[in-house]
């Protein structure tokens, strides 16, 4: 009986240890300092206005590397879809002082929930459609990530965030194309659908806000 003991314990300790060695593998990433799930609120730009409090309804920043896993290159996405935002950003310096490589309308990447295709359906190919759209492009002023310098809401400390990111909108332009054959709903019948071309900027509708917060601890008592 006890050698059978010994045995289910080894079992045991030996699946631990592998466990372990997986979350490292998982949690390998070259942006772990930006990484993290974070409660925000917003603020204006000076910091003196609060549109969006911590009790609205728990929502969070979600922070985490690109495929590339490329140091400083980051996704960043609002779960809620307050803004929404779900877009890349290539950074300059490090966690705990950085800002975007570029402010360059030009130069910066897409806003993925800011440019996804129309809801309504074409008719016809080459037709085209341009929609005003909010905060397609994205760049961050300044940021800081800073270890224990903030206070969940139980009263511990915590890493804090601090963003102040400018939204460009502007327009964005789609145009229509045959579906192939192997793709249609029924081969028979001609469907059409929407492709991105691109977009356009209207840098008269700017915006700038403060997303401030503090990474999620996974402590029940610490959450909103």
């Amino acid at each position: 009986m006890k050698k059978n003991i010994i045995y289910i314990s080894l079992i045991l300790f030996s699946f631990t240890i592998n466990s372990c060695n997986e979350d490292v593998e998982v949690w390998d990433s070259n942006t772990l300092n930006y990484s993290g799930t974070y409660f925000w609120e917003l603020l204006s730009e000076d910091g003196a206005d609060t549109f969006l409090s911590y009790d609205y309804d728990g929502q969070k920043i979600l922070i985490y590397n690109t495929s590339d896993n490329v140091e400083n290159e980051i996704w960043m996405e609002d779960t809620e879809h307050i803004f929404p935002l779900k877009s890349k950003f290539s950074l300059q310096g490090n966690s705990e002082s950085f800002s975007s490589t570029s402010t360059n309308f030009d130069e910066l990447t897409n806003n993925l929930l800011a440019v996804e295709l129309p809801s309504s359906t074409p008719s016809a190919s080459n037709e085209e459609l341009v929609e005003d759209r909010d905060y397609i492009r994205n760049f961050i002023v300044e940021g800081k990530i800073l270890s224990d310098a903030g206070t969940t809401a139980s009263g511990n400390p915590v890493d804090s965030l601090y963003i102040k990111i400018k939204l460009l909108s502007g327009t964005v332009k789609f145009t229509s194309y045959s579906v192939p054959v192997n793709l249609r709903a029924d081969p028979e019948v001609e469907e059409f659908a929407w492709e991105y071309v691109g977009v356009t900027y209207d840098s008269t509708r700017d915006e700038s806000y403060v997303i401030s917060g503090y990474r999620k601890t996974g402590f029940s008592e610490d959450d909103h």
